[in-house]
């Protein structure tokens, strides 16, 4: 199949063309009629077949072909999701075709009930999730989070427990990169027992695809996009940020589902 990015075509004069990302377009040699199996598929008389496999051959050395993606998700996996607001409720409806979704509190029953758990809060529950932290890790489950920072929302890391940072690693490293670090913690205590000023919910849907991209990569047994990262999306101008986010030292190593 043509790699993501590419396209092989056929141009107005009859000469033949592959793009590739970067803007890049180099002339393709070949017969026409085989040019056409490769890019739209069908069979090849067997008196053709060298031909056409040395075609495809030097194609795919040049990354304009790759093998065929293994079928999307696998069955079976298990998503809870937390929050009352519409960034949740639009994750809830966007993995209910691939995964079994159950929402509403979490406490660690349901942690250990799932595979996944994606939480969207307001604005940081910081205590809450210390201790989420810590069910996630002794069930060895899977957890993206999301919530209000300042005009924008903050997004993960997608902890992994035992490979990725935990709610607990990203906490530490914020305090100790902070010069502020008391006055970090007087305002996380604040917002854990309020009252807090509404948050403004994005009309569009970029925390919501950020979210279930990674979700979604994990129960198909990708790569998570953001792995390792936190991600800071302003969906004003639509910009996303991306910050490293290592396991601390003493990470405590467990299984991830």
């Amino acid at each position: 199949m043509i790699s993501p990015g590419h396209h092989l075509y056929r141009t107005a004069d009859g000469s033949w063309r592959y793009s590739a990302p970067g803007g890049r377009f180099v002339r393709v040699s070949g017969p026409e009629h085989l040019l056409h199996r490769v890019r739209d598929g069908g069979e090849v008389e067997p008196d053709e077949a060298e031909a056409f496999g040395q075609l495809v051959a030097a194609l795919r050395a040049r990354g304009v072909l790759e093998d065929p993606a293994p079928t999307a998700l696998a069955p079976g996996g298990r998503v809870h999701v937390v929050g009352d607001n519409p960034v949740a409720e639009a994750v809830a409806l966007a993995v209910a075709p691939h995964a079994e979704v159950s929402t509403g509190p979490v406490d660690e029953g349901a942690v250990a009930a799932t595979d996944v758990l994606v939480s969207v809060a307001d604005w940081l529950p910081d205590a809450h999730w210390q201790q989420v932290d810590r069910w996630c890790r002794d069930h060895g489950v899977a957890w993206h989070r999301c919530h209000a920072e300042d005009t924008g929302f903050a997004i993960g890391p997608f902890y992994l427990p035992g490979r990725t940072a935990s709610y607990a690693d990203t906490r530490g490293r914020r305090l100790a990169a902070s010069p502020v670090a008391d006055e970090l913690l007087a305002q996380w205590a604040y917002l854990d027992s309020g009252p807090t000023p509404p948050v403004r919910w994005p009309r569009g849907g970029l925390p919501v695809a950020l979210l279930i991209e990674d979700v979604l990569a994990h129960l198909a047994g990708e790569p998570v996009p953001s792995h390792g990262h936190q991600l800071v999306a302003d969906p004003a101008t639509a910009r996303v940020t991306r910050h490293p986010v290592l396991p601390l030292p003493d990470l405590a190593a467990g299984p991830a589902r």
